[in-house]
């Protein structure tokens, strides 16, 4: 009677598991096709766990690498224990469950203290999920160093990427240098191609980041061109995500607006809900410069309604944007300035610098220039950090702008010039004289002038810059003909805040503003405002 075969039991050589999974190879399918609940070794349940997440198939992954970790024990050897906690961890972490991550790091650990190259990455994606940027970027940076302690090469390509792309609003530079090597390091090893047009498409971000935009033309063809041939729509969507910022500060409008809406409609195709937010987004910002506002609401409107968490700052940045847009200067100014400072505390300093400048802008706008100049010396202060020339996010026209009047050549030197702004609209025609200000024939009503200082002093104030304009008038000539009968400190008191006052009045007429200049006040006008010695007709 013959022998019955018997299966042969799953006992595979790990460093071969690993290495075939790294590179992407397939050639391990019939040996993962036979892979049951009761498989007790963890090498082939982690195999499956991976396998399953490289198809995108992310609950059976979770389910594989569960079951492979309730199988670890102190004989798992320790490196495959380490990419076993980071591999659950991360998809745990996508989940949303920093705390589920957590406890993956804690089992890690009960087996071995000593800190390996993937614990510290999953502890830098932890601490960068929940904000710690300064936190995640030192903790990238030790797991590099371990980085012979991991299970395969594949780790120092994804420790490296992460903290590139950490890098990329901080230092686009030491960015670009990390892309480089993780790219480097890719084919050095042979590894998994289907990572190269994520790679291709972080160095071109980074790239634009450094204003160094050939390199980043090279990069997003490459990465456009490997995701085609790869099937991965998510990094080819994403190109052309980046290369539509790219024409924007080449100051392309229709080319981005035409790449942008691609990027959409092939991320709605593909189901990337989280890419169709910020598609939205940079569509109504696009819309901006166009000068097409009711797009930009309906753009902005659309990317609500997709948006999650990732895209909170940037909807609310669009916020104070329209906000600014639609005069409310200084409600602006103090949104841009509570932005910045978020996005300063996380080390994103090539965005905090934008938005800086925008509330100068919008303090300049709303005729507080002392605020404008303040931002200013702010926004300018993080250029001693490192070289920064532009931000691939709210960059327009008037940043320069902002940086040259109220920083000097100095602030502005070198900063990437654009000519598409998103303030350089046509104002209504404002004709003024030293009784009246009228916007398209309409007078500004009496009750904008009821403030602290008094109608009365504020109109009079109004109608000495008036009969002097365009010269100015000096501080204590205008102190001691509006209160000859107050002490000289007093008067000049009353003056500061009679002009704060005047200014803001003066909100509501664009084109028209009250400035300092030197010993002076001043009117200054845009081309819509027309001065006249009569009443406005």
């Amino acid at each position: 009677m013959a022998a019955t075969p018997r299966k042969r039991p799953l006992t595979p050589d790990l460093p071969r598991i690993v290495a075939l999974l790294d590179k992407g190879s397939d050639r391990l399918d019939p040996l993962l096709s036979r892979v049951t609940d009761s498989t007790e070794s963890v090498g082939v349940l982690f195999a499956a766990g991976r396998r399953a997440l490289l198809r995108g198939e992310r609950d059976d992954a979770r389910a594989w690498l569960t079951r492979a970790q309730s199988r670890a024990s102190r004989r798992t050897p320790e490196a495959l224990r380490a990419r076993l906690a980071f591999e659950l961890g991360c998809v745990l972490l996508e989940d949303g469950g920093t705390e589920a991550a957590e406890s993956v790091i804690a089992w890690a650990e009960s087996f071995s203290r000593r800190p390996s190259s993937d614990i510290l990455h999953l502890r830098a994606l932890i601490a960068d999920r929940r904000g710690e940027r300064t936190e995640a970027i030192a903790f990238y940076r030790r797991a590099i160093a371990k980085a012979r302690t991991a299970l395969s090469p594949l780790s120092r390509v994804l420790e490296l990427r992460n903290l590139a792309e950490a890098l990329a609003h901080q230092s686009p530079a030491e960015s670009l240098t990390m892309y480089r090597h993780a790219l480097e390091t890719l084919r050095a090893h042979d590894l998994d191609p289907r990572l190269a047009p994520a790679l291709h498409n972080g160095l071109a971000y980074a790239a634009i980041c450094a204003a160094d935009f050939e390199l980043a033309e090279r990069e997003l063809d490459a990465a456009a061109r490997d995701a085609l041939r790869l099937g991965i729509p998510l990094m080819r969507a994403y190109a052309i995500y980046n290369r539509s910022i790219l024409f924007e500060l080449r100051d392309d409008i229709d080319a981005a607006t035409h790449a942008i809406g691609e990027a959409r409609e092939q991320s709605e195709s593909a189901r990337l809900r989280d890419l169709v937010a910020w598609c939205w987004i940079r569509e109504s910002w696009l819309a901006l410069k166009r000068k097409d506002r009711a797009a930009a609401d309906r753009a902005a409107g659309s990317a609500r309604k997709n948006s999650g968490e990732a895209q909170a700052e940037a909807l609310a940045t669009l916020d104070a944007i329209f906000t600014l847009l639609d005069g409310d200067h200084l409600d602006a100014a103090k949104l841009f300035g509570e932005l910045a400072n978020g996005y300063l505390e996380r080390s994103d300093i090539v965005t905090a610098f934008a938005l800086l400048l925008w509330r100068s802008v919008a303090y300049r706008r709303g005729n507080a220039p002392k605020g404008a100049k303040a931002a200013t010396r702010e926004a300018c202060a993080l250029r001693r950090r490192g070289p920064l020339r532009v931000s691939p996010s709210w960059w327009a026209r008037e940043l320069v702008g902002a940086a040259r009047v109220d920083g000097g050549e100095r602030c502005a030197e070198d900063l990437l010039e654009t000519t598409a702004g998103i303030l350089d609209v046509t104002h209504a025609k404002v004709e003024v004289t030293a009784a009246e200000i009228a916007i398209a024939g309409k007078p500004i009503p009496d009750e904008a002038w009821r403030r602290r200082s008094g109608a009365r002093v504020l109109r009079r104030l109004f109608g000495l810059l008036v009969e002097a304009y365009p010269s100015g008038v000096a501080r204590d000539e205008l102190a001691d003909r509006l209160w000859p009968e107050s002490e000289g400190d007093k008067a000049v008191r009353n003056l500061y805040a009679a002009m704060k006052d005047l200014r803001r009045v003066l909100i509501a007429a664009p084109g028209l503003r009250a400035v300092a200049r030197g010993g002076d006040y001043a009117l200054e006008t845009d081309g819509n405002v027309v001065m006249r010695r009569g009443k406005p007709t």
